[in-house]
């Protein structure tokens, strides 16, 4: 019989995949010792795609020998392939909540897990049952019914990752940028071209291609991060503002928030308690802000935060948060410091106002602030020592 696949060219793209995820890891170990969700689940699709590439040729070379043992390797194999597509989707789609929102509503994380069990379930049920696929006695294997669920689920999981990332662009506006598209684009095509000709292995190279294109644009989202607090920085400042000099119908606020006492901090207790001191004010911060906007770290103990709304009681509101998350701070700390803030704001006229003259204007709010600050708490005046 003549085969229906060229075992030379499965090898080759499977080895440019284990290579290309071999050196991914190599490259990023740093990256797996944070312990941010995000990036263990970025993790878990790396395991799954260096996995697939080595079960894929395994698969394919088992198919058409006879004997038990090939067998077993054919039907291990390709359940371990069904199964790992439609997992490296679904932490592909846990990956970029926990990226742009930091979190997964509880209602889709039921559903996404239902997904996934219903999913293993049929793969358990097939290896009694060929209801997914079946291998004849020739050890050659063939598609079933259900094939057309996990195919659908894998599409499905893509279709809500676009969900969640034009969700988090309508929340943050413009202030949420990660490329989804990195991803989504090799699956795509790898997914339909295996789909429509048998014998043809890309998917799993096409996940590796893929993660490397996620991994890409994390890189490049360093260059606008804080590394001290991980907020963002000046720089993402400056090409956010320049970005929105096009934009003139968005609607943005900027609130500076400065704290008080900082250098006292420093000087009293040493500049490692002021560097914790700063990455507490950007935790409280982040938190504080939520999807409404993005927080910078503008310079030193200078913060800005942009808010994708110019609404009075949305700015309140937010205001209003970020005063009593530092409150409550101060209430419940054990630290040998407390947190005291000056806080101003200003919308952002894009029409006839200039981004420096935007900072500018925010700069003034906050002074004003703190300058009533000091004149109740003369005591901690940096400025008269």
């Amino acid at each position: 019989m003549e085969p229906l696949f060229n075992l030379e060219s499965i090898y080759v793209t499977n080895v440019i995949g284990i290579v290309l995820i071999a050196v991914m890891i190599v490259c990023n170990l740093w990256r797996f010792q944070t312990r941010s969700r995000a990036d263990q689940n970025l993790l878990l699709m790396m395991f799954l795609a260096l996995t697939s590439c080595i079960a894929d040729p395994i698969s394919y070379s088992m198919k058409g020998v006879p004997g038990l043992v090939p067998k077993i390797a054919v039907y291990a194999t390709s359940t371990w392939l069904f199964a790992a597509n439609m997992l490296a989707s679904f932490f592909w789609v846990r990956f970029l909540s926990f990226h742009l929102n930091g979190e997964i509503p509880r209602r889709s994380r039921i559903v996404l897990n239902s997904i996934v069990a219903v999913g293993i379930t049929l793969l358990l049920i097939n290896l009694f049952t060929p209801i997914v696929f079946s291998i004849d006695e020739n050890n050659l294997y063939s598609r079933t019914n259900l094939y057309a669920f996990f195919l659908v689920v894998d599409y499905l999981f893509v279709v809500y990752s676009i969900v969640v990332y034009f969700k988090a662009r309508a929340k943050g506006g413009i202030l949420k940028f990660f490329p989804i598209w990195v991803y989504i684009a090799p699956i795509l095509i790898g997914g339909m071209v295996q789909s429509l000709y048998y014998g043809i292995s890309v998917i799993p190279t096409s996940i590796a291609i893929s993660i490397a294109g996620v991994l890409a644009s994390l890189q490049n989202e360093m260059i606008y991060h804080d590394q001290l607090t991980g907020l963002f920085n000046r720089s993402y400042l400056n090409y956010l503002l320049d970005k929105l000099t096009d934009r003139t119908k968005l609607n943005i606020t900027g609130i500076m928030i400065d704290l008080n006492g900082f250098k006292r901090i420093n000087d009293e207790l040493g500049h490692a308690v002021g560097d914790d001191a700063l990455v507490i004010t950007a935790r409280i911060l982040k938190s504080a802000v939520g999807n409404a906007g993005s927080a910078v770290r503008y310079a030193g103990d200078e913060f800005i935060i942009l808010l994708n709304t110019q609404d009075d009681v949305a700015i309140e509101n937010c205001l209003a948060r970020i005063r009593h998350s530092f409150d409550k701070f101060n209430k419940e700390t054990d630290k040998p410091y407390k947190l005291f803030i000056s806080v101003g704001f200003h919308k952002f006229d894009m029409k006839n106002e200039s981004a420096d003259a935007f900072i500018n204007a925010v700069d003034e709010r906050m002074y004003e602030d703190k300058e009533a600050f000091y004149a109740a708490h003369a005591e901690m005046n940096r400025r008269k020592r």
